[in-house]
């Protein structure tokens, strides 16, 4: 819920809804209103570990997840969400504050002009531990990353954490060779309770914005 407005106290009202300050202004019960919030904030939380550096045509992978990425959230701002990014391989993940409305992208091109993978492990834990102590309210989180099989435990933990409180996708490119290895992988990231998106890297971003228009007309954002 978000605030809409004072106006004056009505039988039927919460007493827990009283503005006190307000109503001593102007002498009698003044009652705060909310109506349900219509914008949302949608969350791109990025890879950038070594992985990510895997050329895949004429693009890396990371290439691949920063398109993905800006693509997203530009969707998510023509539909009147805000939308934030994080980029996560140093052991300061870079934090972009969300943005609203169109001309809001700018400000994200900006931040992540000069990114690039990391020579470094990825750490999913790590990541959902920095943006579950940072960001309180509920959001649709992406992962986009390059999932392994080694990753099971660690992305699993950081799927379960970022659930408590959020709605989480993870967004896999995958090459068709390695389809098969991340089968039971991706079975468990839905058991879990994250949405999933596997693509390959060249239909990764058309993918990703179908799965977001797909939750907002569903009313689950």
């Amino acid at each position: 819920l978000e605030f809409h407005e004072l106006r004056d106290y009505q039988a039927g009202d919460s007493p827990r809804r009283i503005d006190w300050k307000a109503s001593a202004r102007r002498q009698r019960l003044i009652t705060r209103h909310y109506q349900d919030e219509q914008n949302q904030s949608v969350w791109v939380l990025l890879d950038g570990g070594r992985r990510m550096a895997l050329p895949t045509g004429d693009l890396t992978a990371f290439d691949h997840g920063l398109n993905a990425a800006l693509l997203l959230a530009w969707s998510a701002l023509r539909q009147g969400d805000r939308a934030g990014a994080m980029l996560f391989s140093a052991e300061t993940p870079r934090w972009l504050d969300p943005v609203h409305g169109p001309n809001g992208i700018q400000s994200l091109l900006k931040g992540f002009y000069d990114v690039h993978p990391a020579d470094r492990a990825s750490d999913f834990s790590q990541a959902a531990r920095h943006f579950h102590g940072r960001w309180r309210r509920r959001a649709l989180v992406v992962i986009i990353s390059r999932v392994q099989a080694e990753d099971s435990d660690d992305l699993l933990a950081a799927v379960r954490m970022l659930s408590r409180r959020h709605l989480v996708m993870v967004a896999d490119m995958e090459l068709p060779e390695q389809a098969a290895l991340r089968r039971a992988l991706h079975a468990r990231l839905r058991h879990a309770g994250a949405q999933l998106v596997a693509a390959t890297p060249d239909t990764l971003a058309e993918r990703l914005g179908q799965a977001y228009q797909q939750l907002k007309q569903a009313g689950r954002l």
